[in-house]
């Protein structure tokens, strides 16, 4: 599995990077992800003294190509083989004909995420390494052109040993706080400085979302009308990139609208934000006349009269998956509308968000993938489909189990060791809302007694209220 610790690079780590990509991925690399590899090993096998070497560090849905270890310290590398290079963005570039993230944000994404939150406290540096190029410039992070200057820069950093790679490798990335917390920091913060403030406290993005967000952005100056697809399954990141694109919408002078359907979600993202930001922040599914939903008929009429505008910019919409083929075919009011859907969630009801049917219901569709951060076997995620369409299936080579209480779950998943996936989640909601704004009344009872449903599942069981959103067991 990634990464691959080395004590030096000698003419097996080639075929040991590829073996280890394939048993994490369960895919072969690409042909140009291989040549890229073998290229840049060729360049590490002449660095001296050798020095032990991280490949392929996971941080979170992205990898470090390379991480240096000292004793206390780590040198971050982010290494490019492009021949031409050119800046057509803040944080966009064009490398060899294609568009990539700006290389010193995301080296610099890297650092950060690896400062803020890696649990084993080394102090991580970063330097750029662009072998094939001087097309490239920038003072945002260190460039280096050569070997010889990395092994100049290496001399600042005595090499450590394989403990200490392993101390790296065996640690975690923990969020110290959540996305929608620090929004609730910075949300007094200028606009304008939104992207390089989150870049700052670890939540910058990947170059697959800089990519989208490139491309809606490059739509809207263009006056293009265009409906973005983003399929991401969960952990990749879309509802981050949602409220990233509103924020950036509303800060550029556009009129921008996100919508919701979950009432908890939405209430929890309007909190964060505040008032002042929060105005446009909506349903895009009420079943009601007043006020209707962003993708249901009458909403252009309802909009312009509480706002005196019909002219919608940008709208986007997460969790699309649990749009209605009536509100798919409906939500275009933007001049770009922004779709973000999980196809890999089982749809309940007349829930339509499917691939299918947002390219049969909607015209000048441009798509985007977002990666998730694990990549499990075909046979594993057909076979949680097939459980929740209650057909019987073989996980493979997992360890699956059903419990009837939640107490013997917990009692069993505190003596495991490694990581433990969810496969899915039941959410009770409990009360009425007054209105379509305000659901500061609603609970969201996760774990608890009693449920709405009237299902005893936690009667006589000792779980402690923390607040509104969380049912937390209490032991002892």
């Amino acid at each position: 599995m990634l990464p691959v610790i080395l004590e030096r690079v000698t003419p097996k780590a080639y075929d040991n990077i590829i073996s280890h990509y394939e048993e994490t991925f369960n895919e072969k690399p690409t042909v140009e992800q291989r040549n890229a590899w073998k290229k840049l090993l060729d360049l590490l096998s002449t660095i001296s003294p050798p020095h032990p070497i991280i490949l392929e560090h996971p941080i979170f849905t992205e990898r470090a190509d390379v991480i240096f270890v000292d004793k206390d310290k780590a040198l971050v590398v982010e290494a490019k083989g492009w021949r031409h290079v050119k800046k057509i963005g803040d944080n966009v570039v064009e490398a060899d004909g294609e568009l990539h993230e700006d290389p010193c944000y995301q080296l610099n994404n890297y650092v950060n995420k690896l400062n803020l939150f890696h649990s084993s406290n080394i102090k991580f540096e970063g330097v750029l390494f662009l072998y094939n190029t001087v097309d490239y410039s920038s003072t945002d992070c260190k460039i280096l052109r050569n070997v010889n200057e990395l092994n100049e820069e290496l001399d600042k950093f005595p090499p450590g040993s394989l403990e200490d790679a392993r101390k790296i490798v065996e640690g975690k990335l923990e969020l110290k706080e959540t996305f929608i917390q620090l929004v609730r920091k910075l949300k007094e913060e200028k606009l304008k400085d939104l992207s390089k403030a989150l870049l700052s406290k670890g939540y910058g993005l990947t170059e697959d979302q800089m990519k989208v967000m490139n491309a809606v952005f490059e739509a809207l100056e263009k006056g293009e009308k265009v409906n973005f697809l983003i399929r991401g399954a969960s952990g990749s990141g879309k509802s981050l990139l949602a409220v990233i694109l509103y924020l950036e919408g509303l800060s550029t002078r556009y009129t921008t609208i996100l919508a919701y359907k979950n009432k908890m979600l939405i209430n929890t993202v309007r909190k964060a934000l505040g008032e002042k930001l929060s105005s446009f922040i909506m349903f895009y599914s009420t079943g009601r006349r007043e006020p209707p939903g962003v993708g249901e008929k009458g909403f252009e009429e309802w909009f312009t009269k509480k706002f005196g505008n019909s002219n919608i910019d940008l709208i986007i919409f997460d969790e699309a998956q649990r749009m209605t083929e009536e509100v798919i075919k409906n939500s275009p009011k933007g001049k770009v509308n922004v779709c973000f859907y999980d196809d890999s969630q089982v749809l309940i009801g007349n829930e339509a968000g499917t691939r299918e049917n947002f390219l049969k219901l909607l015209s000048n569709v441009r798509e985007y993938e977002l990666p998730s951060p694990v990549r499990e076997p075909k046979q594993y995620l057909d076979f949680v489909k097939r459980i929740l369409e209650g057909v019987k299936g073989n996980p493979g080579n997992f360890d699956f189990r059903i419990f009837d209480n939640i107490v013997d779950m917990l009692n069993e998943l505190e003596n495991k060791r490694g990581k433990i996936a969810l496969i899915c989640s039941f959410t009770e909601s409990e009360g009425d809302a007054k209105d379509n704004t305000d659901w500061s009344n609603i609970k969201n009872i996760r774990i608890g007694y009693p449920l709405q449903s009237g299902f005893d599942l936690y009667k006589g069981m000792k779980f402690k209220s923390v607040d509104n959103n969380f049912i937390h067991l209490k032991f002892g």
